[in-house]
């Protein structure tokens, strides 16, 4: 099932084109047929990313191109307009079409069939490099760092990597928190760390944050399509997942035990 939100500011124009897209994917979920700039931004920042967008050129309170500048869209959109003088420019964002009005059946089947068609090349590809994500994961697995040596004023703790919550950058270095709270600056950076600890036991999360599976207590799920990763002990910073991260860290909870 695809879901899709329209932007459209005309209703009589709105409503065509919900029963247009249900005539050709009797499947297609229309999530919500918005009207303005504003009412896009506001839903697009609260709600999940849907699959696909159609979206008018002329809103309401401005172009569509507003919205572009307000928020970051991960998804693809086909256009909709009577000019097709922002052709160039619609093309430069994510865009699959360019339909002109009045919107005809067959281009608006041309439309989605192409969508449908990069989404199953996309999946396609998708898959393939989860599995050779996890292939390569356990291959690496054979040898991976278990003890450290960190220094703590004038003395060297040893620590094992179980002892890890998480570990971040904080001040252009690496800190660990351990599960019991304390913290420890390490002598490597995130990269090297990332490449010594067990990938089965360990994670990257973003730019910032490696988090082990034992600190995960509660995954919710974000807009924009993200997740929050819910730790213990508790991070003073959010832990974030980006949408096209979500699909890797899902495999690697669920698979690599």
């Amino acid at each position: 099932m695809t879901r899709i939100l329209i932007i459209e500011d005309e209703l009589a124009a709105g409503q065509y084109l919900t029963q247009l897209i249900q005539k050709i994917d009797p499947n297609a979920e229309i999530l919500d047929v918005l009207e303005t700039v504003q009412t896009a931004v506001e839903w697009l920042s609260t709600s999940p990313l849907p699959d696909l967008i159609f979206l008018d050129v002329q809103l309401g309170d401005g172009t569509c191109f507003q919205i572009f500048e307000q928020i970051s869209i991960g998804c693809p959109v086909i256009f909709t307009t009577a000019h097709d003088e922002y052709a160039m420019r619609a093309f430069k964002l994510n865009s699959i079409d360019y339909l002109l009005k009045p919107i005809r059946q067959e281009s608006l089947k041309f439309a989605l069939d192409k969508y449908y068609q990069l989404n199953e090349e996309n999946a396609i590809n998708k898959v393939k490099y989860l599995e050779d994500l996890v292939h390569n994961q356990i291959l690496n697995r054979k040898n991976p760092r278990r003890s450290f040596l960190v220094p703590y004023r004038d003395k060297l703790i040893p620590l094992k990597d179980q002892d890890f919550s998480w570990l971040t950058i904080r001040n252009s270095v690496v800190v660990t928190t351990l599960h019991d709270d304390r913290n420890f600056v390490l002598d490597k950076s995130l990269e090297e760390l990332e490449n010594q600890l067990d990938p089965a036991n360990f994670f990257r999360a973003n730019r910032q944050f490696i988090i082990s599976r034992e600190s995960i207590k509660e995954i919710e799920l974000y807009f924009n399509g993200r997740l929050l990763v819910r730790t213990s002990p508790i991070s003073p910073n959010q832990i974030l997942i980006s949408k096209e991260r979500v699909p890797v860290f899902k495999k690697w909870f669920e698979e690599l035990s």
